[in-house]
């Protein structure tokens, strides 16, 4: 499956890509768009409810490139893999019928990919799914301006320390 990604170059990067907000360190932008696009769906995204800021606000994808910068990288190589076949029109023929890119489906095609995705009989799009999810959530609710919507009043303070003395 994580071939589809790659083996149908007219079926990839057709839709309109959300543009990183500050330079990349592992994500390429069409990847950051992917991921953003997802993001969107997955959390309080382009239909956040009042109050609430959206996935591009709190920069769901550009810390999600953060944290694959943090990780060994071949298994953030497998994540931007993951990342383009997601994306790849082919994949989304196979999933939804629908032979488009995910960033050009409309919302409502996008969340029904994610969907096929979650229940997928295939044990790798269900974990894709999963940890597009996680991920998502992950940086979402890492952000502090989701913290007091949720109850959360933000990590502890501590106090520094003096040296011990003498």
């Amino acid at each position: 499956m994580l071939l589809v990604g790659g083996a149908f170059p007219l079926l990839r990067g057709s839709g309109p890509l959300r543009a990183p907000t500050k330079p990349l360190r592992v994500l390429s932008p069409a990847e950051y768009g992917i991921f953003a696009a997802a993001a969107a769906r997955l959390v309080p995204g382009d239909d956040a409810p009042a109050g609430w800021p959206t996935a591009d606000q709190v920069d769901c994808a550009g810390k999600l490139d953060e944290i694959l910068a943090g990780i060994h990288p071949k298994a953030a190589a497998e994540f931007r893999q993951l990342l383009r076949t997601f994306e790849n029109g082919m994949t989304g023929l196979l999933s939804t019928g629908a032979p488009q890119t995910f960033t050009a489906a409309s919302p409502e095609q996008q969340v029904r990919r994610l969907e096929s995705w979650r229940h997928s009989r295939f044990a790798l799009m269900r974990s894709g799914y999963q940890a597009m999810k996680r991920l998502a959530h992950a940086t979402y609710y890492a952000s502090p301006s989701t913290f007091a919507l949720v109850g959360y009043p933000g990590p502890p303070t501590i106090a520094p320390t003096s040296p011990a003395p003498g």
